[in-house]
């Protein structure tokens, strides 16, 4: 059996590259599209990995379908 060896360092470097965030906010903005116009893509990148949030819009008020609709978008 093969043995591996992971550096933190280089993967915490790649975890929060430009290419990856983009990645994350590739399907963050799917989701948030599936979810519906109250929605909108926040990135927040952190100090050890891409991310990023979907929220609601500011001042949008949700009903409980725009909630479902949020949960649903994460399905793909």
């Amino acid at each position: 059996m093969a043995q591996v060896k992971l550096k933190l360092r280089e993967l915490n470097k790649l975890m929060r590259s430009a290419p990856v965030q983009a990645k994350v906010n590739e399907e963050g903005a799917r989701m948030a599209n599936r979810a519906g116009s109250k929605f909108r893509l926040k990135p927040d990148p952190h100090k050890w990995t891409a991310r990023s949030f979907v929220e609601s819009k500011p001042g949008e008020r949700l009903s409980d379908a725009d909630r479902i609709a949020l949960l649903r978008s994460l399905g793909g």
